[in-house]
């Protein structure tokens, strides 16, 4: 693990981009999705690990923010941003940028850390509890975004 904040890059394939010509809301949440794996896998839970120790991390919220069009063929990468963390969840927040760094989209996730032994929420296994720690120590956010906790609503006058 780098003692940096981690960056997802990957580029937006044809079979993301909808009928508008820019990528669909869907493929956000995998790209999103993908991110979150890796983050993971940095972290120390790569798919090995999580077959040794019977323990994974599971979803349970999240938020999009579409703030970009992004088209098809465009660079594109996410950066992982820890705002608050106990002994089993993690409250993360990425910001996907485009290859001008514009801000594209957010996303707020809730994760859970799992026994898939009990399929019970269990506290991450020591190692993966001390990267997190690590991290936290450089990755934190200082200052929170305007989109972190935003709620979803039509504003009237």
């Amino acid at each position: 693990m780098t003692q940096q904040v981690y960056k997802y890059s990957t580029k937006v394939k044809a079979d993301w981009v909808d009928h508008n010509g820019h990528m669909n809301d869907a493929e956000y949440n995998r790209v999103f999705s993908d991110a979150t794996d890796a983050w993971l896998a940095d972290l120390g839970l790569d798919l090995q690990t999580i077959e040794r120790l019977q323990y994974t991390v599971f979803t349970l919220e999240n938020h999009v923010m579409y703030l970009k069009e992004i088209k098809e063929g465009t660079n594109i990468n996410v950066t992982v941003e820890l705002f608050d963390y106990d002994a089993k969840r993690l409250h993360v927040f990425m910001t996907l940028t485009d290859e001008t760094e514009e801000k594209c989209a957010t996303y707020e996730v809730m994760l859970m850390g799992m026994s898939t032994a009990v399929n019970r929420p269990e506290a991450f296994p020591h190692t993966i509890q001390q990267s997190i720690n690590n991290y936290a120590r450089f990755a934190s956010i200082q200052t929170p975004p305007s989109e972190l906790g935003h709620h979803i609503g039509i504003k009237r006058k």
